[in-house]
C-alpha cells in the first residue's frame, strides 16, 4: 500500500462515521500495523511519523531480519544516566563482593559461644541478613550497566521487576538503620544502668522488636509498588537492515513512574517525608545523643586505669560509628528533603540533584559493606575471634578445629569470671560494648 493510500483510508471516514467508530478502526489500524495494542495517544503520532518515512522511501524493515525489540530510554545516555553507569560497572562490584564476605563472616562469627546469651547479637543477625538484601538487591542494575546494547529478554525481566528490587532494598535498609538504633540504644543503658539494665534488654523484648520492625518497614515500603508502574513506550528508529538497505523499525522503550493523579503525588510527599524522619533524622539524632553520653560517661568517669583499654575500646567504636553514619548518610538528607518536598521527579529534571542522589545511594552501600572491616579495626576482641574462626576452618586437623573453637568459649567464661571479681567495673559493658556498635545504611 503507498502513501497516498493511507492518507485516503485515514481521512475519509472523519467525514461519514462517528468520532467513536473512527477511534476505534484507527486504534485497530495501529494494532495491525505494530503488533500491538496501543492507546490513541501513542497511535495517532505514530501513524503520522510512519507516513512521513514513507514520504521519505523508507519502508518497515522486514520481519526476518535480526533487529532488537528494545532499546534504552533517553535517561541511559544522559549525563546523570552515565555517572550512574559508572558506579554500577566499577564501584558497585567491588562493594556487593565486600558486602557478602564481610556480612556472611559477621554472621559466622555471631555463632560462636562468646555471642550465647547475648539479646544484642540478635539485632547484630539481623542487621547483617539486611545488609546483604540491601546491597545484594542491586544486582541486576549492575548487569544492567554493562548493556550497552539492550538485550531483549532481559531488558522487559530487568524493568518489570524493579519496583520490587527497591522496594526489598528500602524495606532492608530501613530494618538495618533501626537494629543498629536498638543496639546502640542497648549500649547506652549497659552503661547508664550496668547492673539493671537486663530487666529491661530481655530476649523476649528484643524478638518483639525484630518483629516490629520487619513488619512496620514493610508496611511503610510495599506501598511504593503500588503507586509506582512500569511503562512501555513504542518508538520507531532508523534501522540498517542486513542487506544494507535503510528501514524503520518498531522498538519497545521502559520506564518507570509515579501513578498519575493528585493523590499520588500528595502520597508520595507523605511517603518520602516519613522515610526521612524514620530512616534518618530520628536514627541520626538518637546516635549522636547516645554516642554523646557513652563517651562522656567513659571520659569523666573514673573507672580505674586497669580498664583503660576497655574505655578506649568502647569510645573508638562509638566515634567510629556516629562519624560513619553522618558522613554516609548525611548527605542523603538534601535528596530526600528534595524528594519531600518537590516529589521524586525533581531529581530527574535537574542533573546535579539526579548526580547527588545516585551518589548518595552509593554512600548507603558502602554504609551497609564497611560494619565488618569497622569492627576488625576498632575492635581487639572481634580480631581476635574472627583471627580464631578463620584459622579453625583452614587447618584440617579436626582436633585442632575443636580446640581452636573451644577458645572462644573459655575467652567467654574468663571474661565473666573477671567482671565477677571487679564489681566496681560495669560487667554488663564487656560483652556488649565490644560489639554493640555497628555501622548502618538507609535508604533511598
Amino acid at each position: 500500500m503507498n502513501v497516498s493510500s493511507r492518507i485516503v483510508y485515514v481521512s475519509l471516514p472523519i467525514m461519514n462515521m462517528s468520532a467513536q467508530s473512527f477511534e476505534a478502526r484507527l486504534l485497530q489500524k495501529c494494532e495491525t500495523k505494530f503488533g500491538r495494542p496501543m492507546s490513541i495517544d501513542e497511535c495517532f503520532p505514530m501513524l503520522s511519523q510512519v507516513i512521513e518515512l514513507e514520504k521519505r522511501g523508507l519502508s518497515m524493515c522486514a520481519a526476518n531480519y535480526s533487529l532488537p525489540a528494545c532499546s534504552h530510554n533517553p535517561e541511559y545516555s544522559s549525563d546523570c544516566g552515565r555517572f550512574e553507569r559508572n558506579i554500577n560497572q566499577f564501584a558497585m562490584p567491588l562493594l556487593q563482593l565486600l558486602c557478602l564476605s564481610g556480612n556472611v563472616l559477621n554472621l559466622l562469627i555471631y555463632r560462636l559461644p562468646y555471642f550465647d546469651g547475648s539479646s544484642s547479637v540478635h539485632f547484630l543477625r539481623a542487621k547483617a541478613l539486611a545488609n546483604l538484601v540491601f546491597v545484594q538487591s542491586r544486582l541486576l542494575e549492575v548487569i544492567h550497566a554493562w548493556t550497552s546494547q539492550p538485550v531483549d529478554s532481559f531488558e522487559p525481566f530487568y524493568w518489570r521487576t524493579k519496583p520490587y528490587l527497591i522496594t526489598a532494598a528500602n524495606i532492608s535498609g530501613t530494618v538495618s538503620t533501626w537494629m543498629t538504633l536498638f543496639v546502640t540504644i542497648e549500649t547506652v543503658l549497659c552503661v547508664l544502668m550496668p547492673f539493671s539494665f537486663r530487666q529491661f534488654c530481655t530476649r523476649r523484648l528484643t524478638l518483639i522488636l525484630l518483629i516490629s520492625s520487619v513488619f512496620l518497614s514493610s508496611t511503610l515500603h510495599l506501598t511504593f509498588i503500588c503507586t509506582h508502574s512500569i511503562i512501555e513506550t513504542a518508538i520507531i528508529v532508523d534501522m540498517q537492515s542486513d542487506d544494507s538497505t535503510k528501514c524503520y523499525w518498531l522498538v519497545t522503550q521502559y520506564a518507570m513512574q509515579i501513578s498519575a493523579g493528585a493523590v499520588y503525588e500528595f502520597y508520595e510527599k507523605i511517603y518520602y517525608w516519613t522515610q526521612l524522619t524514620l530512616s534518618i533524622v530520628v536514627p541520626t539524632v538518637v546516635m549522636l545523643i547516645c554516642s554523646l553520653l557513652i563517651v562522656t560517661r567513659f571520659t569523666f568517669k573514673e573507672l580505674g586505669e586497669a580498664f583503660s583499654q576497655r574505655r578506649k575500646c568502647v569510645i573508638r567504636m562509638t566515634v567510629a560509628t556516629t562519624l560513619s553514619h553522618l558522613l554516609l548518610e548525611g548527605p542523603a538528607l538534601l535528596t530526600f528533603g528534595a524528594a519531600a518536598l518537590k516529589g521524586s521527579g525533581s531529581a530527574g529534571h535537574n542533573t546535579t540533584m539526579c548526580m547527588l542522589n545516585h551518589g548518595n545511594n552509593s554512600l548507603s552501600v558502602l554504609n551497609a559493606t564497611i560494619p565488618f572491616f569497622v569492627f576488625l579495626a576498632c575492635n581487639e576482641q572481634f580480631r581476635e575471634m574472627t583471627y580464631t574462626y578463620i584459622k579453625a576452618h583452614i587447618v584440617l586437623d579436626a582436633n585442632s578445629k575443636h580446640a581452636l573453637l573451644a577458645q572462644t568459649a573459655l575467652r567467654r567464661r574468663m571474661t565473666n569470671m573477671t567482671t565477677r571479681c571487679e564489681p566496681n567495673e560495669q560487667h554488663s559493658i564487656v560483652r556488649n560494648t565490644q560489639l554493640s556498635l555497628l555501622i548502618k545504611p538507609t535508604i533511598i
